[in-house]
């Protein structure tokens, strides 16, 4: 199913914030009153030549327009040569192209991580099998190198329509395509689950991001969100 850009924006932002957002038919929107609510003021996404501007309720118009007038520096990317205080810029990818390594391949490096690997998830990431096992976070696809998980793959936000990929692999195992093996598989799994696969990567994390393009995900959204004590 080809969705909108606003369509994923929306589907990206309740991922990753745990946030509820209307429809995105507008240039502004405010998130539902049931929502959770984020630390921050403003999210706001500029996909080619369309702005979406995203407001916690409690902004006030002052202070919106504070925060207006920093926009367009925020979304300047690349990424500047300084940070912005208070402020977060990421990339946000769907699935868009085929992926660099065929599905055979990618599968025959890395495999699905369950309970029965507990001990070498925890000794991936110290006692962190337990978090690792719940439901939320499967499919765990994993990359196992002599007895010892090198690479990662699971969901790190899950909604009912919607999983964005979390994806971590050992510094010594990095740049020998354990990372696009297991994202691959674990997109496979989530397209089997008729979920749509999400990608996010902060604009300064370049590995991020050639894993992204080199796994099938293109860009669709550049994204800046305002902290709470940004102004």
């Amino acid at each position: 199913m080809s969705l909108s850009h606003r369509a994923l924006l929306r589907l990206h932002v309740e991922a990753v914030w745990g946030v509820r957002l209307p429809p995105i038919d507008q240039d502004e929107v405010e998130l539902l009153p049931e929502s959770a609510s984020p630390t921050w003021k403003l999210c706001v996404a500029q996909m080619d030549q369309d702005r979406v501007y995203i407001w916690r309720p409690d902004i006030d118009a002052a202070e919106r327009e504070a925060l207006r007038s920093q926009v367009d520096e925020a979304l300047d990317f690349p990424p500047l040569r300084f940070s912005l205080p208070g402020i977060s810029r990421e990339f946000a990818h769907y699935l868009a192209a085929e992926p660099a390594m065929n599905f055979s391949t990618a599968r025959s490096i890395a495999r699905q991580v369950t309970e029965q690997d507990r001990e070498i998830l925890e000794a991936f990431q110290a006692q962190s099998g337990d978090d690792c096992l719940h439901p939320e976070k499967f499919p765990l696809i994993g990359v196992v190198i002599d007895g010892r998980l090198v690479s990662l793959a699971h969901s790190s936000r899950r909604t009912s329509e919607a999983c964005e990929l979390g994806i971590d692999t050992l510094p010594e195992a990095r740049r020998k395509g354990y990372a696009l093996a297991a994202t691959i598989v674990w997109t496979r799994a989530i397209l089997q689950e008729e979920l749509v696969p999400l990608y996010s990567a902060l604009a300064e994390n370049n590995a991020s991001l050639r894993l992204a393009e080199r796994a099938g995900y293109r860009i669709f959204a550049r994204v800046a969100t305002f902290e709470k004590d940004n102004t």
